[in-house]
């Protein structure tokens, strides 16, 4: 019995060595594998001056069209809300029913002066019935004058030339009011049309026509605004749809803008210092998703040179180039594209601004090494 006990000690004295060897060997293993922690020096990347610009996307263009009592009242619309229209189409028609109640009363008188006319000619072709009888019964009286009776009958003709000048004095007065009796409104500009529905209110557009094509309409401070070019490049930011999209800077104001006089003047009674703002318009890449009134900012890269990186930062891998790029404080192989600029190069691919990678790396430099 003792000797099976001996037996059986001796036996767990064995497993738990042969188990602590194979932990003992693992963790050696373990530690040769994983890289140590060590001093590298390392180089982030500049993101290069920029300015900020907050604005508001808008409509290139907007016109209001408002009532105009003197041409009458509207009689006939010819377009919908959000229809999209080109200049020159038809947006509605005035009807002055003044000019058609003066329309109305000439109408009545032409009537009357061609029914007069009417019987004037009537009576007239009664007349030259009985010349032509009168005539014949001469012709057989050889004695009589016949030169005196044609001058005295020519004289007594009926004449229709003074009704004949009413008729077309009326028909001139009618065809000028007809001229004046509709107007037409044609659209000033491409765009897609709001109708306000107020049809006596003169004071507030009946129709207002907007662009299709919106443009960022934004500010910027007397610091940032000499900095500013036409034609930079400008990288938007949608704010309520945090929705990114780019555009380039076409129009740098130099007059102070009126409606931030007053923000400006509140500012500087607080921070001890006069700061005007100037108008900055940006035009859009895109126009796609767009919504009008939407708040923005777009940032202005001043420096266009692109991200630039030290030479002694990339190593090669066969046809590749790479660096050793810091992920949550290790090492992390990046493939990059470049073009070479003296001592530095230029990324073209790979790398963002704020990335930060190993200055001076080797070629013992492994991926997961950490970074202290």
């Amino acid at each position: 019995m003792k000797k099976l006990k001996k037996n059986h000690i001796i036996l767990i004295a064995i497993a738990v060595i042969i188990l602590a060897t194979s932990i003992g060997f693992y963790l050696l293993k373990k530690n040769m594998q994983t890289p140590k922690s060590s001093k590298i020096n390392t180089y982030t990347i500049s993101s290069g001056e920029k300015v900020f610009v907050n604005g508001i996307i808008g409509p290139e263009g907007t016109e209001d069209i408002y009532l105009d009592a003197t041409k009458g009242k509207v009689d006939k619309v010819s377009v919908k809300d959000g229809q999209v229209i080109k200049k020159g189409d038809n947006l509605f028609t005035y009807k002055n029913e003044q000019v058609t109640e003066q329309i109305s009363q000439i109408n009545s008188q032409l009537k009357a002066s061609k029914s007069q006319r009417e019987e004037l000619l009537a009576q007239k072709k009664a007349q030259e019935e009985a010349i032509k009888n009168q005539a014949l019964l001469a012709s057989q009286n050889p004695t009589e004058d016949k030169t005196a009776n044609t001058s005295n009958i020519n004289n007594s003709l009926i004449s229709t030339s003074s009704i004949d000048s009413q008729i077309s004095a009326y028909e001139e007065q009618v065809a000028s009011l007809k001229n004046k009796e509709y107007a037409s409104i044609n659209a000033p500009i491409d765009g897609r049309v709001i109708l306000h529905g107020e049809s006596n209110n003169m004071t507030s557009p009946y129709i207002t026509i907007e662009s299709v094509n919106f443009y960022i309409k934004g500010t910027v401070n007397e610091k940032d605004q000499p900095k500013l070019k036409e034609n930079q490049l400008a990288e938007i930011i949608i704010l309520p749809t945090n929705k990114k999209i780019t555009g380039k800077v076409t129009t740098i104001g130099n007059r102070p803008v009126t409606n931030n006089i007053a923000v400006a003047n509140a500012a500087a009674a607080t921070a001890g210092a006069n700061i005007s703002n100037y108008e900055v318009i940006i035009t859009l890449d895109s126009q796609e998703n767009l919504t009008n009134g939407f708040h923005v900012q777009a940032t202005i890269k001043l420096d266009d040179k692109g991200i630039e990186i030290p030479k002694t930062s990339i190593l090669k891998e066969g046809e590749e180039s790479y660096v050793f790029k810091v992920v949550d404080k290790k090492l992390v192989k990046q493939v990059i594209t470049y073009s070479e600029d003296g001592e530095k190069v230029i990324v073209t691919s790979g790398l963002s601004e704020g990335d930060e990678i190993a200055e001076n790396p080797n070629d013992e430099m492994k991926e997961g090494i950490s970074v202290e």
